[in-house]
């Protein structure tokens, strides 16, 4: 945001040995303005003056294919396509064409939104974002900007108003990945395969939502899989926190009253029958009274159910808690991937390795098979 709102465009940005990148002065073209430090979200600890105790919902989109391709229950779908419908721009991450990287795209087609629903679990580039959506405001075109709940706060200071044209949608966020660490799983998977990447889906649902599955698919055709017990990316990720940026130990934003007119995420915690268990059921907390307005406009694509707060954080810690790190198994993780194969590095500092990882997962499907069965013998020898 700093970058796009320098009048002098002396800031710059150089990435560390961790993939993130972190702003940098020219100080031979700044202007000494202080702009940058004014409307720093984190300096300023940004707070919405509009948003207050949020109204909660569990609901899912009615269109089984969409909740079914979708991270959860497909909300932000329903939330872009009534946007697209009422002639308004959606703005949110999509992947580069390599599948390699992540950055915030702005469009008004459904081939838009095809490329920024779905979850992309490491740093998106913002950059240009925020002037590419002020300019969309001052021209009198609507937005759906969807972000972290920082994107959404950097995008209120560097708009300095509350567009009434504009809907800010932001995430329970868990915290954001290293680039680098994207990057290292994908040439691990194309050296594999011998192939590059032609489609990565996290929490692909193809064992059910809870599973958290990633399914990656190569140019050969050849396609991987790997769920939450199996996958070196999600055990690195939320299990061991090895690769979040050091600020998302320090959140600011984890906290009731939101940034941003609507907040979603996956409604964990919450018990349903087997077949919402295995679409994924989206939480929903509305912030606002234009989020409500526009929330309204979503019924008629949605299941909606009232909840509450309490239940919701139950299960989404990261509503209030920012994640702890293992700093010295992150710091070795940064010190070793250049040189080793991310699963095995993943897995080594885990204290496990890739077999006892299969073994396990067998383990998993077996104990969850046998009682699946003694379910149904139950519920057939009841009815009898």
């Amino acid at each position: 945001m700093c970058g796009d709102l320098c009048p002098s465009g002396a800031i710059c940005f150089e990435i560390d040995h961790e993939g993130f990148w972190y702003p940098a002065v020219n100080k031979e073209i700044c202007g000494g303005c202080g702009i940058c430090v004014k409307r720093c979200p984190i300096i300023n600890e940004t707070i919405n003056e509009k948003a207050r105790t949020p109204a909660v919902y569990a609901a899912w989109i009615k269109n089984d294919d969409i909740r079914v391709k979708s991270t959860s229950g497909g909300l932000y779908y329903a939330l872009a396509e009534t946007a697209l419908k009422d002639g308004a721009y959606i703005a949110g991450c999509v992947f580069s064409n390599d599948w390699k990287s992540a950055l915030h795209s702005a469009g008004n087609t459904y081939d838009d939104l095809d490329k920024i629903y779905r979850s992309k679990y490491f740093q998106s580039d913002t950059a240009g974002i925020y002037g590419e959506v002020k300019k969309l405001l001052s021209d009198g075109k609507k937005i759906l900007f969807c972000g972290t709940p920082c994107h959404n706060a950097a995008l209120m200071e560097f708009l300095g108003e509350d567009y009434e044209s504009l809907i800010k949608c932001d995430f329970v966020c868990r915290g954001i990945n290293s680039p680098k660490a994207h990057q290292a799983h994908v040439k691990e998977l194309e050296q594999r395969y011998d192939s590059e990447v032609s489609f990565f889906n996290f929490k692909n649902k193809s064992q059910g939502w809870t599973r958290l599955g990633t399914l990656v698919k190569f140019n050969n055709g050849k396609t991987d899989f790997k769920n939450r017990y199996s996958s070196a990316w999600t055990r690195g990720y939320i299990g061991s926190n090895l690769y979040m940026r050091p600020s998302c130990e320090h959140c600011k934003f984890k906290k009731i009253p939101r940034v941003s007119d609507i907040s979603i995420a996956d409604f964990w915690g919450l018990q349903k029958d087997a077949e919402n268990m295995k679409k994924g059921m989206s939480l929903v907390m509305i912030n606002t009274e234009k989020g409500a307005a526009f929330y309204e406009q979503t019924l008629s694509l949605i299941h909606s159910e009232q909840s509450t707060l309490e239940i919701a954080a139950s299960g989404n810690g990261c509503i209030y808690n920012a994640t702890k790190f293992n700093h010295k198994k992150r710091s070795e993780f940064f010190k070793r991937i250049e040189n080793e194969r991310f699963s095995d590095l993943v897995f080594d500092l885990e204290g496990t390795s890739r077999y006892n990882v299969f073994f396990y997962e067998k383990l998993i499907i077996f104990a969850e098979t046998l009682k699946a069965w003694k379910k149904w013998i139950i519920n057939t020898a009841m009815k009898n």
